[in-house]
């Protein structure tokens, strides 16, 4: 709803001018016209979700934000999933980033959530995307920077975590300087409890429980420095120096007892694990504009560099407290990312609606990662730690991709629209070891194509069908053979022999958006993949378990998802969405097959009261997801906040609540295989209470939930 402000303006007189009257004349002052942004906005082939517009997100993480946008899903453990799918490319303002692919959990966490004005959900990129990401791409846009000099600081506090920002931005003639810096800490607890019993022909063998508590800080580090010089009205470059620094200590205990027909083990055990990681990237960007309408050259050329560092260190008791074990797994990683692409845009008519687009992409990843495992396994309870050789060794990896993509897009003048595109992706990729005999090298050729039809039907209805190929390659981590041991009845490694997965959709969505300001989004798709990367886990005749990525699997998708939002009144706004899917699993090699039907939806309230009051509710709910070798139950969160907004809506104090309700989430987990039956029992403290405060100054707009337009004078009367 648009409102209209007079302010001091003269009122024209009643009354008709005569020839005895003096005319007098005034000049209105300009009339501000503003529009309260919607929450859900769809276009084309993506929903976007305007963050700016809920006042929770003064608090909190990219994480904490990405809960509340239709088609994804974050459980309690902070794993990003759309559509059920945690495949997914995450771009930073449609730019890749190696932070996001190495860790995003953690970087989600590193990025503070009133630093985002948008986030972007594409479920169908065009060719010009890279293919990586088989459930689609996620794009995080950042607020943008405001001519003139402007700063923004942010500041919250509370139980489960805390956080500061600053960000400045200026403009000096054709130059563009922008800077900021945000720390947060944070910090989980969990408590678990794990029964799991070992089968040989069916039959049970031995019984495993364990009962463990883990709490985990994180802390970290993020800030950028850009400058941009526009040449001319045409021409810009711009460079951008990011770095992140981040630590996940954590320490757990541990009671855990197995017993089978020959023994029964019992021991406590505590670890302590050390995780940090150092990224550091920097790019440069040319674009030049053409006189033509839409048409532009793109340049990029980045380097990054990320240091990962991780320890764990185990130590055994028996229960009446004698320390027999220890053992401790340095694994230290350093790897250098460069890629240089370029992009270009060309008109096919006048009117700009008909484009070509092309562009080639070469990137190059080389990386040394050192692991290796320490125990006194040949003297218990001495402090000399020996190494063993077969857990430790030294591996060089790379990995080449060349790229090259053309995609069409026309619109006729009866209001259809399609695109049409194909993108080549070469790989080549290797890893040698110092020790081990298995050093291996591989290519393949990935050719995708995608193809988009739209029809608008009038202004209040558009369709959509679209079929896209979306490709996962196996990561470093993926492939690293180094072996976890911090639980020895739990083992995890990577998979040196991993290939990558290929997932096609087709989707069909429909859009309606009524007159009074309701908006429906819908669509409705099916997704197949044969060669799919999956966690399996077996347990040998010992009662131990070994976890690796395989490729074993074949899954099929199908779903659909309802969005709507509506204004209930000129203060109050409702936004909603429902997801449903079905999923198979398959694997013909081990004889396994799994599938469910799986729902979630969230909702979001927002009520505007008199003196710049904002009142908001959320919560979201998914019944969980499956595996190849089992499922999990339902995971929850509903959130209330309050903000204040003053000093002409430059500062604003938010107040809220996550899970006032419940102490802990309790989510539960099943698998079974031929060698084992588990259930785990996770506890999940996630009850929090935060306090943030925000402060704009410099040569800002007033309000970051609005779109305003500044109305010329009017006229003399």
């Amino acid at each position: 709803m648009l409102a209209a402000e007079r302010s001091h303006a003269q009122q024209p007189s009643s009354q008709q001018p005569d020839s005895n009257t003096v005319t007098s004349t005034k000049n209105l002052n300009a009339i501000t016209i503003s529009s309260k942004k919607k929450l859900v906005v769809s276009k084309g082939d993506k929903l976007i979700y305007n963050a700016t517009a809920d006042i929770s997100n003064k608090a909190g993480s990219a994480s904490d934000v990405l809960r509340k946008v239709p088609l994804l899903t974050v459980g309690p453990d902070g794993e990003v999933k759309m559509r059920g799918d945690p495949n997914i490319k995450v771009l930073l303002n449609g730019l890749p980033s190696g932070i996001f692919a190495k860790n995003l959990k953690e970087a989600l966490k590193m990025i503070p959530a009133s630093s985002i004005a948008a986030i972007e959900v594409i479920t169908s990129p065009s060719a010009k995307y890279e293919a990586e990401g088989a459930a689609g791409v996620i794009n995080i846009i950042t607020k943008k920077k405001i001519k003139g000099t402007s700063v923004e600081t942010t500041v919250s506090a509370g139980n489960l975590e805390q956080s500061a920002g600053a960000a400045l931005s200026t403009v000096k003639g054709n130059m563009e300087l922008s800077l900021s810096l945000n720390a947060s800490n944070q910090r989980e607890r969990r408590t678990s409890t794990l029964n799991r019993t070992s089968l040989f022909n069916g039959q049970p063998a031995g019984e495993l429980l364990q009962e463990t508590e883990i709490i985990q800080h994180e802390r970290g580090l993020y800030g950028d420095a850009g400058l941009t010089w526009h040449a001319d009205s045409l021409q810009k470059i711009s460079t951008t120096l990011t770095f992140w620094n981040g630590s996940w200590p954590s320490r757990s205990t541990l009671y855990n007892r197995y017993q089978d027909s020959k023994s029964n083990t019992e021991y406590n055990q505590n670890n302590r694990q050390t995780n940090s990681s150092g990224y550091y990237e920097l790019s440069a960007t040319y674009q030049k504009r053409f006189r033509r309408k839409v048409q532009e050259l793109q340049v990029l050329g980045m380097v990054s560099n990320i240091c990962d560092r991780s320890e764990y260190n185990t130590n055994q008791y028996t229960l009446s407290g004698v320390h027999y074990f220890r053992e401790s797994g340095p694994n230290n990683s350093k790897s250098w990312d460069f890629s240089l692409q370029a992009d270009y845009t060309h008109p096919l008519n006048k009117s700009g609606r008909n484009i070509l687009e092309t562009g080639v992409k070469f990137s190059r990843t080389s990386a040394n990662t050192t692991y290796s495992a320490r125990n006194n396994e040949h003297n218990p309870g001495s402090t000399d730690l020996v190494e063993i050789p077969s857990r430790s060794d030294q591996m060089k990896y790379f990995q080449n991709i060349y790229a090259g993509y053309v995609s069409l897009k026309f619109e006729t003048e009866n209001k259809w629209m399609f695109r049409t595109g194909l993108r080549f992706e070469g790989t080549s990729l290797g890893s040698e070891f110092r020790r081990a005999p298995s050093s291996f090298d591989a290519s393949f050729n990935n050719l995708v194509p995608g193809l988009l039809i739209a029809k608008t039907l009038n202004d209040q209805h558009d369709v959509k069908f679209s079929y896209t190929e979306r490709i996962r390659r196996p990561w470093i981590w993926d492939l690293n053979p180094f072996v976890n041991a911090s639980d020895p009845r739990n083992l995890t490694s990577g998979n040196p022999l991993l290939r990558p997965e290929t997932t096609r959709t087709l989707e069909a969505g429909y859009n309606y958006n009524a007159p009074s300001g309701f908006t429906l989004n819908n669509s409705v798709y099916f997704s197949a993949n044969s060669n799919a990367i999956e966690m399996l886990t077996t347990v040998d005749s010992l009662g131990i378990s070994r976890t690796s990525p395989r490729n074993v699997a074949a899954n099929k998708r199908l779903g659909a998802n309802i969005n709507a939002a509506m204004d209930l009144s000129s203060n109050l706004s409702v936004n909603g969405g429902v997801e449903l899917y079905q999923v198979w699993f398959k694997s013909d090699a081990l004889q396994v097959k799994n599938e469910a039907g799986f729902y979630s939806f969230n909702l979001n309230v927002s009520w505007s009261l008199p003196k710049d009051f904002t009142l908001q509710a959320s919560g979201d709910y998914s019944n969980g997801y499956v595996t190849l070798q089992g499922r999990n139950s339902a995971s929850w969160s509903y959130s209330f906040s309050a903000q204040k907004e003053f000093l002409d809506k430059r500062a604003s104090v938010m107040i809220g609540i996550t899970n006032p309700f419940q102490n802990s989430m309790l989510q539960r987990s099943t698998a079974t295989a031929p060698s084992f039956r588990s259930t785990e029992v996770n506890n999940f403290f996630n009850r929090g209470f935060h306090i943030a405060f925000n402060w704009k100054f410099g040569s800002l707009k007033s309000g970051n939930n609005s779109e305003e337009k500044k109305m010329p004078p009017m006229g003399r009367h």
